[in-house]
């Protein structure tokens, strides 16, 4: 494991199920991340929740967690998303989301409109209400086609009292009222993600590992970009279904403790 390891350049970590579970931090997590910090490690944490803006993300696993970290440090599906429409010039869109998640594609000079969009955004929007449904399913139907796009596929979000809804169950809806899917969805699995938040650093997909609990989307994540890939058991994924898997991730963790292990190795040999 040791010289696996040895070979790679940034650390990604998902947030739910890996980090935290609800706002209550997971086995390891804190130290984990002052561990990275001490030796000066690239590390990414990267999440699909699109229902809190970046600051307030960063607020939540901070309180959560009890690490400061910066905002360098953190990539979610809005980011990859905003990043996206600016690359391909798409300024004007209808946006079901939060608040929160509206105001980020504001500040980045994105219009929220549903009078001729450039294209649909569905996100983890905590406050859908009928009227954003009703007006995404009328322009779904539209004869000129808008481009649909969702942040993520998660059908739900696990917190520390049970699962709730998310943007693949949504998904589900509009596809059983218009027949449309999502023409791109942005968050974990799509290799996207990981390509638009590497644009800026010298790391190859070969010197990434992927850390989470999902195997729909950071172990398919890191399986279709090459990355190396950590599967932790402190979430979603259980023991017991491992013996289903069609592809073996790269390491399989009780818990963030193995990785702990090998990084306070590490300081303790640079330390003597």
């Amino acid at each position: 494991m040791d010289q696996i390891l040895d070979g790679i350049k940034l650390f990604i970590l998902d947030v739910d199920g890996t980090l935290i579970l609800g706002s209550e931090p997971l086995p390891f997590a804190k130290e984990i991340l002052c561990l990275l910090k001490e030796q000066d490690k690239d590390f990414l944490i990267l999440s699909n929740n699109s229902s809190y803006s970046v600051n307030e993300n960063k607020k939540r696993l901070e309180e959560a967690i009890g690490v400061k970290f910066s905002t360098d440090n953190l990539y979610t599906s809005i980011q990859a998303t905003i990043d996206f429409l600016l690359k391909n010039d798409i300024r004007k869109c209808f946006i079901a989301g939060t608040p929160s998640m509206i105001s980020e594609f504001e500040n980045s000079g994105i219009e929220n409109a549903s009078d001729d969009p450039q294209a649909i955004i569905l996100g983890f929007d905590k406050t859908l209400t009928y009227e954003k449904i009703k007006t995404i399913s009328l322009l779904l139907q539209k004869e000129d086609r808008i481009p649909f796009y969702a942040t993520h596929p998660d059908s739900t979000c696990p917190m520390d009292y049970g699962k709730i809804p998310d943007v693949g169950s949504f998904l589900k809806m509009f596809e059983e009222a218009t027949g449309r899917t999502a023409d791109l969805i942005f968050g974990k699995p799509n290799g996207l993600i990981l390509e638009l938040c590497l644009s800026k650093k010298d790391v190859s997909f070969s010197e990434v590992l992927v850390i989470g609990d999902r195997l729909e989307t950071d172990f398919r994540l890191a399986e279709v970009t090459g990355a190396l890939s950590a599967l932790v058991l402190t979430g979603e994924t259980k023991r017991e279904e491992l013996s289903e898997l069609k592809y073996n991730p790269t390491f399989i963790w009780e818990t963030l403790k193995d990785l702990y292990n090998y990084l306070k190795k590490i300081t303790n040999y640079l330390r003597y």
